[in-house]
């Protein structure tokens, strides 16, 4: 009886040390717990690939190479007309160079035409890659970032528990005290 008695005030005591710790920690937890859920369900994804910009679009075509052909050819022909002028050549040759000039300019015209359609089929190539890095950025983020958010969350709610099952532990142990101290109490008076 004396032992219940002393075993009582001995889980009672147990139960109050610490006792304002726990409930600062239980309101602590509580507050962390809440503001967490609250981040969770306002959370805002975005994309680290939006906007950006197709590095493709400013292509250019080598106009400078174009013109040095284009001039070379040129003086080329002009050189062989003064040859074939001084030198008495028939009419029909010069003809022949001015068909060759002819020639040499379309080449020049087909290689820029070559040039501005790998130019675009560049653009378009770069663009289709941007819209998938961005679709892909939007769901890689937001999946990413719910998962943080959900295990920050866990986090939160685990100390929420841990805190709510120190103060229920402390609580059920002071009660048991007080009901081993009556038990020992009623004992001792023949209760």
């Amino acid at each position: 009886m004396i032992g219940q008695l002393i075993g009582g005030a001995a889980s009672i005591a147990g139960s109050m040390i610490g006792g304002r710790r726990r409930r600062e920690e239980q309101k602590r937890a509580n507050a962390e717990f809440a503001a967490q859920k609250q981040a969770f369900q306002d959370f805002t994804f975005t994309n680290p690939f939006r906007g950006l910009e197709n590095v493709a679009e400013d292509l250019t075509i080598n106009q400078d190479a174009a013109q040095f052909q284009a001039q070379q050819t040129d003086a080329a022909l002009a050189q062989s007309l003064q040859a074939a002028t001084l030198t008495g050549g028939a009419p029909g040759g010069a003809q022949a160079i001015a068909q060759a000039a002819l020639r040499s300019k379309a080449g020049i015209s087909a290689d820029i035409a070559r040039q501005e359609q790998a130019n675009m089929a560049a653009r378009v190539n770069q663009q289709a890659k941007l819209q998938q890095l961005e679709a892909q950025g939007e769901e890689d983020i937001q999946s990413q970032q719910y998962l943080q958010q959900g295990e920050l969350l866990n986090m939160s709610s685990a100390r929420k528990v841990a805190a709510d099952q120190a103060r229920a532990t402390a609580t059920k142990q002071l009660v048991g005290g007080i009901g081993q101290m009556a038990q020992g109490a009623g004992g001792l008076f023949g209760l």
